[in-house]
């Protein structure tokens, strides 16, 4: 665990006990601090006082010297929480996960012996960052790897020396003020988390203070997104504008490394090429670097193999939840029997148009039937089912019809909450169905 000493005897409010308020509290409360906690579910709030966390109360609300809101409370605003609006009068500073993680670094980190790496994106997050940890791993590098891929930051081990990994989402970064990762990267930019940001204008700010306070020793990476661009250049001057790395289009001796393209079609070639560019900044050899990636796994849910039979294969691809992940695995398989539907998290499901010819037969499950059903009929045969249980059965059969080799693949290309409580649960479900149909 990470102790946070340099905030010893003062009083912090933590809003939100999830695992990331859960984690600072106890850092903070390791370091000497006074905490004291709210969260608005009650279940949550009598769960913390059993564990002997202080619920916040008016007597010790007027001893709060910091806010620490939890990623996704609203801190600004008429919907701002409702301690954040009585504190406010009190001057009492709001501060941010990230900005507590990069105070805690600036006050080690005197010989410059640990780096921090930040990697951001509406898809591939999780995929990078791993194949970065992964990749240093092999190579004997001390890191870490924190964040919103599921190790609470102030939970990790800490580092003497050695590379800190960020996984970061909008809602991390939407705090942020002093946040400044030594490499910090956007991996793509597409519309994702609408209901918290309202506008894609709102999502991308957020992602881009990911950029807000870098110097000419940091490296920043981005996909040429030209809403990126267009964000960056309201909020840096002209000197740090120019440190922006747009990466463009892929380095041809890299596509084209036979090693590489035996991979690639299950981590994107563009997630292996940022990569590849933060692991050589790093101060890895490019042999090394290849090497590593000849070995990396991969993530579950992501484009996993689930099953291989003769005459089909079964993907899992529960993580994809937007239509952007969803044309990225339809690039990536032929002669698809596709399992897709749930929570749609915008309309524009046109982005789908040059991928119709690798699908022979499409199954909808989920809330918004209609949009993927009217979409998809149009071009191949399409059915309608409610659960996946039912779905898992119907794609079953069709093997069996189909000449040669296809693929089943369960790519939803929307958010699961329709039906499940994250795309973990809802990929272990896939996966529990069809071994339990293959193996009848």
């Amino acid at each position: 665990m990470i102790k946070l000493k340099s905030f010893k005897n003062k009083h912090f409010l933590i809003i939100g006990m999830g695992i990331t308020g859960i984690s600072v509290s106890n850092s903070l409360l390791k370091g000497g601090a006074n905490v004291y906690f709210w969260d608005d579910d009650l279940k949550k709030r009598k769960a913390s006082s059993k564990k002997g966390y202080q619920l916040i109360n008016d007597q010790n609300l007027t001893k709060i010297d910091y806010i620490m809101p939890s990623p996704g409370i609203t801190t600004t605003g008429k919907n701002a929480h409702k301690y954040i609006k009585r504190l406010k009068s009190k001057k009492c500073k709001i501060i941010s996960e990230l900005d507590l993680f990069q105070l805690y670094i600036n006050s080690i980190n005197k010989l410059k012996k640990i780096k921090i790496v930040g990697i951001t994106g509406t898809n591939g997050k999780s995929t990078t960052v791993s194949m970065i940890h992964h990749a240093l791993k092999k190579n004997n590098v001390n890191s870490a790897l924190i964040g919103n891929i599921g190790q609470p930051i102030f939970s990790s081990k800490k580092l003497n020396h050695g590379i800190y990994i960020l996984e970061l989402s909008s809602y991390q970064l939407e705090q942020a003020k002093i946040f400044k990762p030594d490499i910090s990267c956007i991996l793509n930019l597409t519309p994702d988390h609408l209901d918290r940001h309202n506008t894609m204008h709102r999502y991308a700010i957020a992602k881009c203070n990911i950029f807000q306070n870098m110097s000419g020793r940091n490296v920043c990476y981005y996909d040429s997104n030209k809403r990126i661009k267009k964000i960056a250049t309201m909020k840096l001057d002209k000197r740090k504008l120019k440190l922006l790395i747009p990466v463009k289009k892929i380095n041809d001796s890299f596509k084209n490394n036979k090693k590489l393209n035996l991979i690639s079609k299950r981590y994107n070639m563009q997630n292996l090429f940022f990569s590849f560019l933060i692991l050589k900044k790093l101060g890895l050899k490019i042999s090394d670097i290849y090497k590593s990636f000849s070995t990396f796994n991969g993530l579950p849910h992501r484009q996993e193999i689930v099953a291989k039979k003769r005459n089909f294969i079964v993907i899992n691809d529960s993580k994809s939840t937007n239509f952007e992940s969803l044309v990225l695995a339809l690039n990536n398989f032929k002669n698809i029997i596709l399992i897709c539907g749930g929570q749609i998290k915008n309309n524009k499901i046109n982005v789908l148009d040059k991928n119709q010819h690798n699908i022979i037969k499409v199954i909808v499950i989920g809330e918004t039937r209609n949009i993927f059903f009217n979409y998809f009929n149009k071009y191949v045969d399409t059915s309608y089912v409610k659960t996946l249980s039912k779905a898992v059965k119907m794609s079953l059969t069709i093997p069996n019809i189909v000449n040669g080799h296809c693929t089943i693949l369960f790519s939803p290309g929307a958010a699961s909450f329709d039906q499940y409580s994250n795309f973990e649960e809802r990929g272990d479900d896939f996966k529990k169905k069809i071994k339990a149909e293959i193996l009848k």
